[in-house]
């Protein structure tokens, strides 16, 4: 019985914490989070705007534009210095004005 208590557990944490919101493509509704600017102002990020842009999770979370790169992990961290804007990093590396806007003022409120 105690057995069972724990795999039902260790279960429900892996779905709760463990995997990624419901994708577009399976009609999931996807998180928008809050993160509090740096002091730039706050900034909302929508993964539904992104997921409507034709972007799916692993375009940013694991293989940005098939360099391997990881832009960003899936732990709700917004962890962006002001280097990684200038650097193209994260956000900016479509928020560039190339391949989309990059006025700040977009995202900080």
């Amino acid at each position: 019985m105690r057995f069972q208590v724990g795999i039902t557990v260790a279960f429900l944490a892996v779905l709760l914490f463990g995997l990624p919101p419901g994708s577009a493509e399976a009609g999931g509704r996807l998180p928008a989070l809050s993160y509090g600017g740096g002091g730039q102002g706050k900034v909302m990020f929508n993964h539904q705007a992104h997921a409507s842009k034709g972007l799916h999770c692993n375009d940013c979370h694991i293989d940005f534009s098939g360099t391997g790169k990881q832009l960003f992990t899936t732990r709700k961290q917004g962890l962006i210095s002001l280097a990684d804007h200038k650097n193209g990093a994260k956000c900016s590396a479509c928020h560039n004005g190339k391949g989309a806007f990059d006025d700040c003022n977009r995202c900080h409120y």
